[in-house]
């Protein structure tokens, strides 16, 4: 029985590239962010149970790091509750030490798991970082497995405020980050007060910069990129102190080019976690590329600027985006700079 068309075994060969890429990346540690620490922290949502069920499933083959895992989470999470589904995770699910998931009851997942290989056809995405509106489509009350990154907000329109939530950083994590924006804050001078705002600065550099990478269609933005977006804050602040809080793969190179700017502070040795709760705790966010950035500035719920020239023209990650256009990834009212 065949179970691809033309279309979509062009769109799996398309998956297929962007996995092997994806997965050979080493994950940027991401610029601190800093909602004013003068803010109580969120409150860690509480873990709702999944308990045993009849339903049909949901499955995924989940893939890349941090960003890219969440994307696919928050994908599967709206989909299993739009077509009442249950959502199969994987074992020691990575983004479960993060966040306040939903708790899965581990025999009734792994007894699921194993009938997420007898599911055909397989549901592939046509593009990674563009809605497919083939997937509200589906029957409901029909098990499903999904092969994608599904790297658009569109998925889950209506659902933020849960999605938020869902992505609230444990209580753990979240004192972490606190504590070391308010030592980095209190370094910079800074009075916690209605005059002060605090910018992050996210630089993906480090594997972006490969020669396989560049040619697959990645683009890593130069410094006049960040001096540029850090004088739209400036100028949007301007009867206030600025003040900025960089993270990168490469700090030294950022350090280099950044460190003469007034007010900015370089974050380094966090593990990815705590630099994204951190980055969620700013005010606003200045992103370079990547998905571990965008949740960043999503999460902080401040002006994020972003970089314009997410991919080279004509590239296999171009094609990711469908008709080459980035607003089904990029955030609505987020601001692109050069």
């Amino acid at each position: 029985m065949r179970y691809f068309t033309k279309s979509t075994l062009g769109g799996f060969i398309v998956f297929l590239l962007t996995t092997i890429i994806l997965l050979q990346h080493i994950y940027l540690k991401q610029i601190p962010n800093v909602v004013t620490v003068k803010q109580s922290l969120p409150q860690e949502s509480s873990k709702v149970p999944l308990t045993q069920t009849n339903k049909p499933i949901a499955c995924l083959v989940f893939g890349g790091r941090l960003g890219n895992l969440m994307f696919q989470y928050a994908f599967l999470h709206v989909i299993s509750k739009s077509k009442n589904l249950y959502p199969i995770v994987p074992e020691r699910f990575e983004l479960s030490n993060y966040f306040a998931l939903p708790e899965y009851e581990s025999h009734e997942q792994n007894r699921k798991r194993q009938e997420c290989d007898q599911i055909q056809p397989r549901e592939l995405e046509r593009w990674a970082c563009s809605y497919d509106e083939k997937f509200p489509k589906l029957a409901t009350n029909k098990s499903i497995f999904f092969h994608g990154y599904f790297q658009s907000w569109k998925y889950w329109t209506g659902y933020e405020d849960e999605i938020r939530q869902m992505f609230t950083f444990n209580s753990d994590i979240l004192e972490e980050a606190r504590d070391k924006l308010s030592e980095v804050l209190n370094e910079m001078g800074y009075e916690d007060s209605p005059n002060d705002v605090v910018v992050a600065i996210h630089s993906r550099r480090g594997d972006y910069l490969r020669e396989d990478l560049k040619e697959f269609g990645y683009i890593t933005p130069n410094a006049s990129y960040y001096r540029n977006a850090m004088e739209f804050f400036r100028k949007k602040f301007h009867e206030k102190r600025v003040f900025f809080v960089a993270a990168s793969n490469d700090i030294n190179w950022l350090r280099e080019q950044l460190g003469k700017e007034e007010n900015i502070f370089f974050l380094q040795n966090n593990p990815p976690f705590i630099d994204m709760a951190v980055l969620s705790l700013c005010n606003h966010v200045i992103m370079s590329s990547g998905t571990f950035g965008w949740w960043a500035g999503w999460m902080s719920r401040g002006t994020v600027v972003y970089y314009k020239h997410l991919y080279t023209p004509g590239s296999i990650y171009a094609s990711t985006f469908r008709n080459g256009d980035v607003m089904d990834f990029i955030y609505p009212g987020w601001i692109g700079l050069s």
